[in-house]
């Protein structure tokens, strides 16, 4: 499964590399890199079994429309991996709000092993590969970041594999809930709250339904690696870019009230963050080429 591609960005789900990375994404293929977003998470139940409220969530085939819209105007491509969501698998989870819950072990995330099996070939390739960092504790985030830092750790390879801040960790509270995202904070009158309300409380929701062991928990080897992170700062162009490829996912950006909401927010989380945040952690020397250079290390 060798990919033809300069970089490849696991998204747990659609529209999640492209809040995350989608400034990174336009600028590096306006330079002329192929970028592909795998996007993980792509199936799920019939939609004729689902109750009407449930079904716009479940209609994958509109939503990886949306996504492949939204990749076309950041000029990067979509290849979706067909994994089922945890909200579609058994056993059934008791409310929705549950799929901030993590299982008590590793064996409890049942998609684990073909993450683990994709991840290890994209870092056995060529490609730069960017992962989730798990941040905001959703069980299909974890998975991803779990599976990645796996293969990553046990095939001692980390000179192409990058990390970055999943979209609740534009939330204070899952920001100081996670080991690494939380080395990194903004000034408190900087933070992205004041510019959405809406997204700061559907955030801070997140927050409070976590449950669960932590990254660390699952993998104690994630706090005793060496993390270093790259602010990849954004020019006005790259920006533009990213929200309108946001804009494309229009049966997600209701939910959060709409683009002219969302704008704001992202906007402020550039400030906030200094651009969008990459994180990696050397498990050995890696000689650094032009491949490598993505911004300014902090």
């Amino acid at each position: 499964m060798e990919p033809a591609a300069d970089i490849v960005i696991l998204s747990p789900h659609f529209d999640d590399a492209v809040i995350s990375v989608g400034g990174m994404i336009g600028r590096e293929s306006a330079r002329g890199r192929k970028v592909e977003v795998w996007t993980c998470f792509t199936t799920g139940p019939a939609l004729e079994t689902l109750p009407v409220s449930q079904r716009p969530l479940a209609d994958y085939a509109a939503r990886q429309e949306e996504d492949r819209r939204a990749l076309a105007v950041l000029g990067a491509t979509a290849r979706s991996l067909g994994l089922r969501e945890r909200i579609w698998r058994d056993p059934p989870l008791r409310h929705e709000h549950h799929i901030f819950h993590t299982p008590p072990s590793l064996e409890g995330f049942t998609a684990l092993s073909e993450i683990r099996q994709i991840a290890g070939e994209l870092i056995r390739g060529r490609s730069q590969v960017f992962a989730p960092l798990g941040v905001g504790h959703h069980h299909d985030h974890m998975e991803v970041a779990l599976g990645v830092l796996l293969e990553m750790l046990s095939l001692n390879r980390s000179d192409r594999v990058h990390f970055y801040e999943d979209p609740y960790a534009h939330g204070g509270g899952c920001r100081r809930a996670h080991s690494i995202a939380r080395r990194r904070f903004w000034k408190p009158w900087s933070a992205p709250a004041w510019a959405s309300p809406r997204m700061g409380a559907l955030l801070f929701a997140a927050a409070m339904c976590s449950r669960g062991p932590k990254l660390e928990d699952y993998l104690p080897e994630v706090t005793r690696l060496l993390w270093t992170s790259t602010d990849l700062q954004l020019d006005p162009d790259d920006e533009r870019r990213k929200l309108a490829a946001l804009a494309e996912y229009r049966s997600q950006v209701t939910a959060f009230g709409g683009m002219p909401t969302l704008e704001a927010f992202l906007r402020q989380v550039h400030v906030a963050l200094n651009g969008e945040p990459i994180w990696q952690s050397p498990i050995k020397p890696a000689v650094p080429d032009s491949h490598d250079s993505l911004g300014e290390s902090r």
